[in-house]
This record gives C-alpha cells, sequence and structure tokens, in this order.
C-alpha cells in the first residue's frame, strides 16, 4: 500500500517507493498545443491516488493515443478503464479490456465523450482535475499486471 488515505480528505500520505504508474501531467507543449500524459499499472488503477493535474476551461481535445507496455488483466462484463474530469463517464474517454490486453501503439475505439470528446463544439466548459474510474458490470483490474500510458493532445489558448 503506497498510498494511504486515513483522514478521509482527499489527501493521501506516500508510503515506500514510487514506481512509474500513477501520474498525470503535460508531457509536451507547443504554442497552444498541449500532449497530457497518464502513467498508469494495474496496480494504480486499484489505488484512490491520482497525481493531480487540471485541465483547463476551453482545452479542445484533437486526438487520444494509448501505448501499452505491459498487458493487462480484467474481469466483468465489459470492463472499462476511464479517465476524465469530476465525472469520467460523462467528461473522459475510456479504454477496453481488450485494448489494454493489447501491447503497442493504438488509437483507442472511444473518441470521448462530453466536453472531453474530440467531436466537442465547445471543448472544456469547466477546469477539471483529471480522474479515473472502472466501468462496466462489476469490473476488476489484477494489480499484479499492465503498464501502460495515454496521451491526450489538446488545444488550449486563452484570451484574458
Amino acid at each position: 500500500m503506497p498510498f494511504e488515505n486515513t483522514a478521509g480528505l482527499g489527501v493521501n500520505n506516500q508510503y515506500g517507493i514510487r514506481d512509474t504508474g500513477n501520474t498525470v501531467g503535460v508531457e509536451t507543449d507547443k504554442d497552444s498545443v498541449h500532449t497530457m500524459s497518464v502513467a498508469f499499472t494495474g496496480r494504480s488503477l486499484n489505488e484512490t491516488f491520482l497525481s493531480p493535474f487540471v485541465l483547463p476551461r476551453g482545452a479542445k481535445v484533437l486526438r487520444y493515443l494509448l501505448r501499452v507496455d505491459q498487458a493487462f488483466t480484467m474481469t466483468g462484463t465489459t470492463p472499462t478503464v476511464i479517465f476524465g474530469g469530476a465525472a469520467p463517464a460523462t467528461n473522459g474517454v475510456a479504454l477496453s479490456d481488450v485494448e489494454l490486453a493489447t501491447v503497442g501503439t493504438k488509437t483507442p475505439a472511444s473518441a470521448g465523450t462530453g466536453t472531453w470528446g474530440v467531436s466537442s463544439t465547445t471543448g472544456t466548459t469547466a477546469a477539471e482535475r483529471v480522474g479515473k474510474a472502472l466501468g462496466g458490470t462489476a469490473p476488476v483490474v489484477v494489480g499484479t499486471a499492465g503498464k501502460a500510458t495515454l496521451l491526450v493532445e489538446y488545444i488550449f489558448k486563452t484570451k484574458v
């Protein structure tokens, strides 16, 4: 248990060595185009902690890319891993168990939902901290397998 939330206030304590999973942040940015990187593992998907990163209000998602370095094992009926805003299933992108079980680089089948969707006409309407959730019926991620990175390319430009 490298992260623990005993206060119930959304604050996590970290114990032991940190691994490469469970990080979120801007990997690159050039002019107005930014690439957010979400690195995760089977173990990190079972933890409550996710590095705090906010996708800004007005960000327009251009595309999603998924790199799976080690296959994940998931059980349940049509299990998915969802990354998104405060309500990931409403504003986010779903990654299927089939996509996560196949090593390689791919464009996910999901083009995002809501304001996180590639086809959104507004982009994000509020600044949202990136969150994660599991979807499907009785989804379970085996904590000993899986390592991947989700890249989210978006445009963000604001005028004051």
